[in-house]
């Protein structure tokens, strides 16, 4: 009788034990320290502007407008996971941009929970100090005025620019015999451009970053016959798309707003003038042609790793006044990649 009574007192004894000991750590959660490690914070949002490229991948982020703020997960920097420290100049473009007013696109919501992800509404300030050939720096910040405290990281960085394929005068791009209309072709293979044997930093992904196209010399490709033309008509800028891995594989004209100007999704200056003309400009070119298609742009043409895309320039006159012809390619040998820049990223946070 004796022993059940003591293992019955003894099991009471060790649940009320057990009781005890699971409800001191939240009698004494009240006791703990409540500083915040705000270099921690700092830390992490570092890592993510510099070794993250952010999410979505493709569309990439930066692309998406006002209306698709929500679709946005991560607003990460870097080129690829694969590159930390290597960032992209349109990510960082985005990052940073503000209205014509100085008002920023991203809001500081869009900041906290797309960057820093935290419960608490942590301040900050994000700067990023991009060293320029000529010894000068290019600043740019977005956040609050630092404060006497603060949690601080700073990082060492490079930032990949976009390349840019400029044509001069070329025989190889002059025919004897001009015809109406006459056109020239700068032709895009994504399956050269997005190959694996070049890294993310250094390859060309139109996806990704703008297509710069620039004719210099116009004047060269000008008819030369009697009368000697002092102008062509450049009539209209179109583009193609091929798949090659198809049945019958054949050029095919993408479906866009050529008769807009639109300079979210490209830019087109004709003799090194400021003014914005559209796909169909219809005006006399007599020096230049520069052309920069924008990632917003290839994004809507349904583009993938087997696709080829044509940039077609087409002049109209009769007679025929230039004899400008055949396929530019835009390729590693003939696209000219500035190197990376030097740039230091600072983020305070508090």
């Amino acid at each position: 009788m004796l022993s059940l009574d003591f293992l019955a007192g003894f099991t009471i004894f060790m649940l009320a034990l057990i009781m005890v000991v699971s409800m001191v750590p939240g009698l004494l959660a009240g006791l703990e320290s409540s500083g915040i490690d705000y270099d921690a914070v700092a830390y992490r949002t570092g890592v993510i502007l510099v070794e993250d490229p952010g999410w979505p991948a493709y569309p990439p982020w930066e692309l998406y407008g006002e209306a698709q703020k929500d679709e946005i997960q991560r607003m990460g920097l870097a080129v690829s996971k694969e590159t930390p420290n290597i960032l992209l100049s349109t990510k960082v473009e985005r990052f940073f941009e503000k209205s014509p007013s100085g008002e920023p696109f991203f809001t500081p919501d869009d900041y906290r929970k797309r960057v820093i992800f935290g419960d608490i509404p942590y301040s900050y300030n994000f700067s990023l100090n991009i060293s320029n050939p000529d010894g000068s720096y290019e600043p740019k910040q977005a956040g609050d005025p630092l404060p006497p405290g603060y949690g601080y990281i700073r990082r060492v960085v490079k930032i990949k620019e976009p390349g840019v394929a400029e044509i001069g005068s070329n025989v190889a791009y002059q025919t004897e015999t001009p015809q109406n209309p006459q056109n020239f072709t700068v032709r895009l293979n994504f399956s050269d451009l997005l190959g694996p044997e070049r890294g993310p930093a250094y390859r060309i992904d139109p996806r990704t970053e703008p297509v710069n196209v620039t004719i210099t010399n116009f004047d060269a490709y000008l008819n030369k016959t009697e009368p000697a033309a002092e102008s062509a008509t450049l009539k209209d800028v179109t583009f193609w798309k091929m798949d090659p891995t198809r049945p019958n594989p054949r050029f095919t004209r993408i479906p866009f707003s050529y008769d807009t100007v639109n300079s979210n999704l490209y830019t087109l200056y004709v003799n090194g003038t400021s003014d914005l003309h559209s796909l169909q400009p219809d005006v006399p070119v007599k020096s230049s042609i520069s052309l920069v298609l924008k990632p917003a742009a290839t994004s809507l043409f349904t583009l993938d790793q087997n696709s080829i895309l044509d940039i077609r320039f087409n002049f109209e006159n009769d007679p025929p006044q230039t004899n400008i012809t055949g396929t530019h390619l835009y390729d590693y040998v003939n696209v000219t990649h500035p190197p990376l820049k030097t740039a230091v990223l600072e983020v305070a946070i508090w």
